[in-house]
């Protein structure tokens, strides 16, 4: 008889998402020291959506199989960060600058590589017609190889805790590598590049769940990465298979400014049979 199987998926857990308080202790490499955090996109609400996730991991250690971790992995050059971008006058744009087809083609904002000119326009023009996300100017963030692309550490050493007493280690996922699309469900990018099999569906987080009894799913920010990953899962799932899905609500917050997105995602999903519950009621 085969014994229920339970994993769990955590989306991009790292420090430039996390509202880190100040005068965090944090150990780096074998010393312990006081080091300053400035993420660069705090999602309010996100440190104690951490602490919650990392009693839960603790308390259901024995109960979990498997943990697989997404991981936004940036370089500073990128479709969504200000480098990429420029005005007549050659600024970059501010965070939070929407882009429109429209902008490029009245040549308000162009890229600065010249040559990516009809990239840019084919790529703008795909997400409108998807209805997909705008495409926004985030603050740099999630730097290969900087803290912000770090996992925060109270879910860091929760997973550590688990692999000791399961034996095993988790599953790490990276995207968003390619500086020419954006990456924020853990399944494709936006906008998928035919001489990059990294942007394109990756069908290891549908088969997680077809493979499961029950996948809880945790991470930030809920109004964008966790959101798009469970999009792009239950188009591939059955309804009994989306049934297996169980978003731990208390551990993920919003993108300040875009709590209605979250709300209209939750409703969305609920319609469909994905489960919300918080941590204190499972």
């Amino acid at each position: 008889m085969r014994l229920p199987m339970t994993s769990l998926l955590i989306i991009d857990p790292q420090y430039d998402f996390y509202d880190v308080p100040v005068n965090e202790q944090f150990t780096l490499g074998s010393a312990s020291q006081k080091i300053t955090i400035s993420p660069a996109l705090p999602v309010p609400g996100a440190w104690e959506d951490a602490n919650k996730l990392a009693a839960f991991i603790s308390k259901q250690q024995k109960n979990i199989n498997q943990i697989i971790v997404t991981l936004d992995s940036h370089h500073e050059y990128d479709i969504a960060h200000a480098p990429y971008w420029k005005n007549e006058a050659g600024e970059h744009p501010a965070p939070f600058t929407l882009i429109s087809h429209q902008n490029i083609v009245d040549g308000i904002w162009l890229p600065t590589d010249p040559t990516l000119l009809n990239h840019v326009l084919n790529y703008t023009q795909s997400l409108e017609k998807e209805g997909k996300y705008s495409l926004l100017i985030w603050p740099t963030h999630c730097v290969i190889g900087s803290v912000g692309h770090d996992i925060v550490k109270p879910i860091d050493t929760a997973i550590h805790a688990w692999e000791q007493q399961a034996n095993t280690q988790h599953i790490s996922i990276a995207k968003g590598e390619n500086p020419h699309t954006e990456h924020y469900g853990g399944c494709e990018a936006e906008y998928p590049l035919e001489d990059d099999k990294n942007t394109q569906f990756d069908p290891q987080l549908v088969e997680l769940v077809k493979q499961n009894d029950q996948v809880y799913i945790s991470g930030q920010a809920l109004s964008h990465c966790v959101a798009s990953t469970v999009e792009q899962m239950v188009e591939k799932l059955t309804s009994e298979e989306i049934k297996k899905l169980t978003i731990l609500i208390d551990t993920t917050s919003p993108v300040a400014g875009f709590e209605q997105q979250a709300k209209d995602f939750i409703n969305k999903m609920s319609s469909i049979g994905v489960n919300f519950v918080t941590t204190s009621n499972l």
